[in-house]
């Protein structure tokens, strides 16, 4: 089968022994129009790994906010995939608030910067967080010190995940 302009041309056998039954055939499409699918440039930034990490810790935040006021820093996580930023998350634990954007007001603490696969890995224990700073997988401005007391976020919904 091959198709010519508006035509295709096509060739039938038996299917048991190979045999033509219908040779030189051909079928003329009449008003044939090909639609190319739109793509949506957001589609990618909006299905990340990481989106079910900070889902999971907001929804922590929101059962245990005694917890997260123990943490008291407000973070503002920088998501990126393949160099790129795909999504920024704040994680507002003075007011015990985990949102997907930017602060609502006010300034961020701590800014962290991780690759979407790298954050997942770090939420399930797999990549120690320290490493990944030391390896530059993990870029931290502000506060270094206030993100040790993640840990205990990040541990307490591993098992989540």
């Amino acid at each position: 089968m091959w198709r010519e302009g508006n035509r295709i041309h096509f060739q039938t056998s038996v299917v048991e022994n190979n045999t033509p039954v219908v040779t030189g055939a051909y079928i003329d499409l009449k008003d044939v129009q090909i639609q190319v699918p739109k793509l949506n440039p957001c589609s990618a930034g909006e299905h990340l790994e990481s989106d079910a990490v900070f889902k999971t810790i907001a929804e922590y935040v929101k059962t245990h906010p005694d917890q997260a006021k123990k943490i008291n820093g407000i973070f503002l996580y920088i998501v990126t995939s393949k160099g790129e930023t795909k999504a920024q998350w704040t994680l507002d634990l003075k007011k015990c608030e985990v949102y997907k954007g930017e602060l609502k007001s006010g300034k961020a603490d701590t800014t962290l910067t991780v690759e979407d696969a790298d954050m997942v890995q770090i939420a399930l224990g797999k990549l120690n967080p320290q490493v990944a700073f030391m390896k530059g997988k993990l870029k931290i401005k502000g506060n270094i010190m206030l993100t040790q007391k993640l840990k205990a976020l990040m541990d307490a919904n591993k098992s989540k995940l």
